[in-house]
């Protein structure tokens, strides 16, 4: 899965990446990004090649069955099944989006994340990841979704990541942000078959502190990298 990430990088530093018109609205650098908060989506200009950088809340809320009013928040969907998930496949199929990252947190070795250590996960060459997300607009009801809101697609992980965890986020190569971007293009089974046999990104990961499971402790420190019988 991918529930923390790094985003450092600014809107005007995006633009340049991704070839995009820069958002209006500034975040700050995060070392922490946990769900719920608002990060920075790349999307598509409908009726042309053009890219615009929004800003979106990370995770879709989704009504909890036999609870009241009760809510969920989704934050990643599986891109196996993505198109097939009454909640995700309007957007997969219409709304698709890159969310750029400089890594992202994992923990490994079981499913409960208490006493488990994190790794950061980031590009060989330490550039900006660009993750498949896809989106929904905001609803204007005054609620906590009034902004656009987004989750982060997954896949099995391969390589370096299956050693750390089972699910990673789906990074998506240079050569494939058009293609995703592009909702006229393709049917979802092109797509998959698009991102199976894309370039894989190449990947490092090192032990980080325990304390980033705390949301608050948002900080350089995150990501340095500490000795614990690493392998890395």
């Amino acid at each position: 899965m991918c529930g923390r990430f790094v985003s450092t990088a600014g809107s005007t530093e995006l633009e340049t990446l991704f070839t995009a018109q820069p958002s209006e609205e500034y975040l700050a650098p995060s070392y922490n990004v946990a769900p719920s908060t608002n990060v920075y989506g790349v999307i598509g200009v409908p009726g042309s090649v053009n890219r615009k950088i929004e800003v979106f809340r990370w995770g879709f809320t989704s009504p909890v069955k036999g609870k009241g009013s009760g809510s969920t928040l989704l934050i990643n969907a599986r891109v196996e099944t993505v198109d097939l998930k009454p909640r995700f496949a309007a957007s997969f199929e219409y709304r698709r989006c890159l969310v750029p990252a400089d890594g992202f947190f994992e923990w490994g070795g079981g499913s409960r994340r208490a006493g488990r250590q994190p790794s950061y996960i980031y590009k060989q060459d330490q550039t900006s990841m660009a993750l498949a997300g896809i989106w929904e607009p905001s609803r204007a009801d005054g609620g906590p979704q009034d902004r656009p809101s987004l989750v982060i697609l997954t896949r099995e992980s391969d390589g370096l990541m299956s050693g750390i965890h089972d699910r990673m986020p789906v990074t998506l190569h240079s050569s494939l942000w058009s293609r995703w971007l592009d909702t006229d293009r393709d049917n979802a089974g092109a797509l998959k078959r698009s991102i199976a046999e894309a370039p894989i990104e190449t990947l490092k990961a090192h032990y980080v502190d325990t304390q980033i499971g705390n949301p608050r402790r948002d900080q350089p420190e995150n990501i340095a990298a500490v000795q614990v019988n690493t392998l890395w």
